[in-house]
């Protein structure tokens, strides 16, 4: 996968995970963050993923499926003894993507892994709204904070998914991104698909973020 302009971010992912060392990499909604950290672990022994992190039961469930375990009780005190056990003595890092409100028992179950593995969390925010008792947890981890793409950055990406525009459209695509490379990819792929002009992107920029809002 080449991620155009975070070679800077990709890099200290990677030197967190050679060191071991804890990290929180948080961001906007589209910033990239789940392509960052995938391309840092997709080669990396003992990255153990969770795709799901919403709540114990997911993530007990991703974690299962990541490191190819089945229980015999489908309950999470066995989907956590199992995790815990498998994993007891080695040398992995746990990544938890898309995390959220982390409850109580989650927390718990969190604490556990951070006490034997170093861990990467992906998240939006670190207010104590969008994580909630995670908070209690990050004393020890590093923050990487994914600002938004540079403008070349942008245009190349832009011209990976469309080609080369007329310069009024991609002033316009540059601009209603604001930076965000899922906005954009959002942006180009709609205008590929329904071949959209200039004038027709304010249209388009405000129907996706309605989506993103459920209006």
């Amino acid at each position: 996968m080449n991620l155009i302009g975070r070679d800077r971010e990709l890099t200290v992912v990677r030197e967190h995970l050679r060191a071991g060392r804890n990290l929180v990499v948080c961001g906007a909604e589209g910033a990239g963050k789940s392509a960052l950290v995938q391309e840092a672990i997709r080669d990396w022994p003992g990255a153990v993923y969770c795709a799901d992190s919403a709540t114990l039961k997911t993530a007990c469930e991703s974690l299962l499926t990541a490191l190819k375990l089945t229980v015999s009780v489908a309950d999470n005190i066995a989907r956590k003894r199992a995790i815990l056990r498998a994993t007891a003595g080695k040398k992995c890092v746990f990544v938890f993507d898309h995390v959220g409100w982390v409850s109580p028992k989650l927390l718990s179950f969190l604490e556990n892994i951070h006490d034997a593995h170093p861990m990467i969390i992906v998240t939006r925010s670190l207010a104590w709204k969008e994580i909630g008792h995670l908070k209690l947890i990050l004393y020890d981890f590093d923050t990487l904070e994914l600002p938004p793409l540079s403008h070349d950055a942008m245009l190349e990406l832009s011209r990976a998914r469309l080609g080369v525009r007329e310069s009024s459209f991609e002033r316009d695509l540059m601009r209603l991104a604001h930076g965000n490379p899922g906005r954009l990819v959002a942006l180009c792929e709609q205008a590929r698909l329904g071949d959209y002009n200039s004038a027709q992107l304010l249209d388009l920029d405000q129907r996706i973020a309605n989506l993103r809002l459920g209006r």
